[in-house]
């Protein structure tokens, strides 16, 4: 018997599994039969690979944008008319009217994209990650000076903003959450709903939506106040501490308890059961990337961290490291010259995840021994996704033009929707890489059929967070004439000139060049399982000054308060009539953002995309169980079918996100589809609602809505077969 070993990527929890093979006969499960993080997505490689409706073959548009006549033709057809028609819009425009949307755990190459973008000259690459994971790195980096990972086998006290844990969601850490409560952590749960998850909670806080920064001020207020802090540690290690006491005495528990709609006591207790823990942790949770208040929120976060003395005991700051090639390493950033950084979208204006602020770690970096400018998680030296849409749409400082979407469904996984389909509308080339037709497959000139994660090779990790490299090991081979994006990548680059820096024939040449420092080759890595670089600056804090900074001085530079402060949000084109508060960018437990509704046993389990709304306010707009009806926003509408829920809070609707439906037969009904039920249509990308500094979309909480029933089929929703 065989057995061959990868990472699920099926979702972003990462589950370690292996295959075992008996003839044609494949058994997949966890890899380790001591600690089973498995769902039951993990099963389904082939019935996800082999779907009659998966992608094999590239395709050209021979009809118009939106309305698409798809033929089949070559790779090499594709690569060289792909080639010729970017290099035509670089002579034309410049190469920074180049974008790159981007999800790097789904291609699983690293930084071979933007290696390819720095070649070209262009600054202008985004992942979802900049509103998931990644926009939360470059907070804790600008504190810290890299990303904080929490140490489970240690803690004694968890405290989750908003996150739910299951079988299906993160099973590893559900696993890690289990373990540390059955050794007697306490866990604080901030959570406006009553969730499996809270019900574990020895303290669940029902706070209003959107105010998860107030509540982690007053926090931060009780602890100083009660001088419940680790003093040796702020005095010799943290730089802003009585400028932050200063700003947090303006958040005593009475007015947070307000601001919250919770208990004064509750405030003050679970701050004092934090500060009192001897290994606390606060894993990182989604919530915390779609506010207005996320950097704020994410500050404050890190300033509790630090302060309570939690810092490299339960809360690890590995830094970057040096050996084999990091995927920041592979991106040569430095072959951007400072002109190019300069036009990078957004760097003016939402400007913490750009090359304006990666630069302001220069000095820290080379202090630090590191030969590279680091990109941790995917989203340093990234543009701005609004700034970057409304350039194509002709609205930005210069236009872009060329779009690739690799391995995302772009128009899908951002606030302001419509905006984003507008803007693929107004695109010289359009490229996706993908498995399905997706809406934002249906405005492509050149969609090229990629490959998925049990059919690739690929070197770990995706993300630089830690020093370790691991072997995912295919599991089957590519379907039809399914690639790894590496091969597209090489293609362009050979077709573009670019042949000397991209000299690897295949993938693994590529990954025996980045190994090699090691001593080790793919074929060793896939013997001993895994290789570590070595930690430059471990125990130490990469940041301009070389301490926590609580009074960030890259969020100064940068002209932003360098403080964590709370506004309430707003919403200015809301009236009376819209008297429910939404909340949105929830997953699905059988479903990856916009992916795997194609999934027949999946689906059964969750057919409709459902609107949560609690039972008393669907007496009051006589909704039922079931029933179709349509939610609005001042900036769209969706329709959801109703399900009552106690656990969601009275006065608030949640609404899922990436919901569109893939068996609507024509692309103008894929495109409709997603337009009838995506969160995206109900939330503005306008200033207004974005996190100043991040630039990340307010989704939690501040966009208010009302809701109705559907007065009848509407003739999209009649096309899907509803």
């Amino acid at each position: 018997m065989e057995t061959r070993y990868s990472t699920c990527v099926f979702c972003d929890g990462g589950c370690a599994v292996k295959a075992e093979f008996e003839g044609d006969c494949m058994r997949v499960g966890p890899a380790d039969r001591a600690f089973p993080a498995f769902c039951s997505k993990a099963r389904l490689i082939d019935e996800y690979r082999l779907h009659p409706d998966r992608l094999t073959k590239p395709l050209k548009n021979v009809g118009e944008r939106g309305n698409p006549s798809w033929q089949e033709i070559s790779w090499d057809q594709a690569l060289d008319e792909i080639a010729e028609r970017l290099h035509t819009v670089v002579e034309t425009y410049g190469a920074p009217a180049v974008a790159f949307a981007e999800m790097p755990l789904n291609v699983g190459f690293g930084g071979i994209t933007r290696r390819f973008m720095s070649r070209l000259g262009s600054p202008n690459y985004t992942a979802p990650t900049a509103l998931c994971m990644g926009n939360t790195a470059q907070v804790h980096r600008a504190a810290y000076g890299w990303f904080s990972l929490p140490n489970w086998e240690a803690t004694d006290c968890v405290v989750y903003f908003g996150q739910h844990r299951d079988e299906e969601r993160w099973p590893a850490e559900y696993l890690a959450l289990k373990g540390a409560l059955a050794r007697g952590a306490s866990l604080i749960v901030v959570d406006p709903r009553e969730t499996p998850t809270a019900k574990l909670a020895t303290h669940h806080l029902r706070i209003r939506y959107g105010t998860d920064a107030a509540l982690a001020l007053g926090w931060l207020h009780v602890i100083i106040e009660e001088g419940l802090y680790d003093r040796a540690f702020v005095e010799s290690q943290c730089l802003g501490f009585d400028d932050l006491a200063q700003r947090v005495a303006a958040y005593p528990p009475a007015r947070v308890a307000e601001i919250c709609g919770i208990d004064e006591e509750a405030v003050c207790t679970t701050a004092r059961v934090y500060a009192r823990a001897h290994a606390a942790i606060i894993p990182w949770g989604v919530v915390g990337d779609m506010q207005r208040n996320s950097t704020s929120l994410l500050q404050a976060q890190c300033a509790l961290r630090a302060i309570c003395g939690f810092l490299n005991t339960s809360e690890r700051v590995l830094g970057p490291s040096v050996g084999g090639v990091t995927n920041a390493e592979l991106s040569r950033f430095d072959w951007l010259p400072a002109d190019k950084r300069a036009l990078q979208l957004g760097c003016d204006t939402h400007p913490l995840l750009t090359f304006a602020a990666s630069s302001l770690y220069r000095e820290a970096n080379e202090r630090a021994g590191v030969p590279y400018e680091p990109d941790i998680l995917a989203e340093s030296c990234s543009c701005d996704p609004a700034t970057l849409f409304r350039a194509m749409r002709g609205e930005g400082p210069y236009p872009v033009k060329a779009l690739f979407s690799v391995a995302n469904n772009t128009t899908m996984s951002y606030a302001g929707q419509q905006g984003i389909v507008d803007a693929f509308m107004g695109q010289d080339l359009v490229v996706v890489f993908e498995h399905w037709m997706t809406p934002t497959a249906c405005l492509a000139d050149y969609v090229l059929p990629g490959d998925m994660w049990a059919e690739r090779d690929v070197l770990g990790s995706a993300f630089d967070v830690g020093p370790g490299f691991v072997a995912g090991q295919a599991f089957r081979k590519p379907v039809g004439a399914c690639k790894n994006w590496y091969y597209v990548v090489k293609g362009l680059a050979d077709r573009l000139g670019f042949a000397e820096d991209f000299p690897w024939e295949d993938e693994h040449a590529l990954y025996d060049w980045r190994l090699a420092p090691l001593g080790v080759t793919w074929d060793d890595l896939v013997r001993q399982g895994g290789a570590a670089n070595e930690l430059v600056a471990i125990g130490k804090f990469v940041t301009p000054s070389g301490s926590v900074e609580l009074k960030s001085s890259v969020l100064e530079q940068l002209g932003f308060d360098p403080l964590p402060a709370y506004e309430e949000p707003t919403d200015p084109a809301a009236d009376d009539s819209y008297r429910y508060i939404l909340f949105a960018g929830s997953r699905d437990r059988k479903s990856y953002n916009t992916n795997l509704h194609q999934i027949p046993s999946l689906r059964a389990e969750e057919p409709e995309p459902r609107l949560f709304i609690n039972p008393a306010d669907a007496r009051d707009e006589a909704l039922a169980e079931g029933q179709w009806c349509v939610v609005e926003s001042a900036y769209g509408q969706v329709e959801l079918m109703v399900h009552l829920d106690e656990a969601q809070p009275v006065g608030t609707l949640r609404i899922p996100h990436g919901w569109w439906k893939p068996e609507a037969a024509t692309s103008q009904a894929k495109l409709e589809s997603a337009r009838l039920h995506n969160d995206g249509m109900l939330f503005p990308d306008a200033d207004w609602n974005l996190d100043p500094a991040q630039g990340v979309p307010n989704l939690r909480g501040g966009i208010h809505g009302r809701v109705r029933a559907r007065s009848s089929l509407s003739s999209a929703a009649s096309a899907e077969g509803d």
